[in-house]
């Protein structure tokens, strides 16, 4: 078993050691979306920013972790708009075409995310879970030092039951698009 451990980590340092590592700046748009029965919710734009590691791999397949300060903003049909300020690490699994400049992928990223505050004076939403996690998938293009994604999140953790005289959130999640510019040096 030790034997096999030890493959295993030597395999990986290999891997890494040869890989084409990057590091980089990412930012962009949130489109994000909360489906419930009892409320009307219109979509709202948010905005992310934060580090990326990118590191190529052998036939085509690259890992990139990310850090993001993450908004997910929604509007309740009052026009009161309600965010959600996140740090958000997805870890990113491309597949693509290397053509010298131009390097077109396709991408699977599950994420986990820490609430850090809800943006909304109103303390009805102080009983949201902090923990959210998810899965995106997407595609993406990278032009020499330039990378362009979109991405579509799915949340699977709940948003925890907060109630207002009006209405309550029992079992809904936070998903929707993510449009971003990296930078990498």
């Amino acid at each position: 078993m030790k034997g096999i451990t030890l493959s295993i980590l030597a395999l990986f340092l290999a891997i890494g050691l040869s890989a084409q590592t990057h590091v980089g700046i990412k930012g962009g748009l949130n489109y994000t979306d909360l489906k419930l029965k009892e409320v009307k919710f219109k979509n709202n734009t948010g905005w992310h920013a934060g580090l990326l590691l990118q590191s190529k791999l052998p036939l085509g397949f690259a890992f990139q972790p990310e850090v993001l300060y993450s908004v997910k903003s929604f509007k309740l049909m009052s026009d009161n708009n309600i965010s959600f300020n996140y740090i958000e690490v997805p870890v990113n699994i491309q597949w693509g075409i290397d053509l010298i400049l131009l390097r077109p992928f396709v991408m699977a990223a599950p994420y986990f995310s820490y609430l850090l505050k809800v943006g909304d004076s109103k303390s009805e939403w102080d009983g949201a879970k902090s923990v959210d996690y998810g899965f995106g998938l997407g595609g993406g293009l990278d032009i020499w030092k330039l990378q362009v994604t979109c991405k579509y999140n799915w949340g699977f953790g709940n948003l925890g039951s907060v109630k207002s005289s009006d209405w309550k959130v029992k079992d809904s999640n936070l998903q929707g698009f993510q449009l971003s510019v990296g930078l990498l040096f």
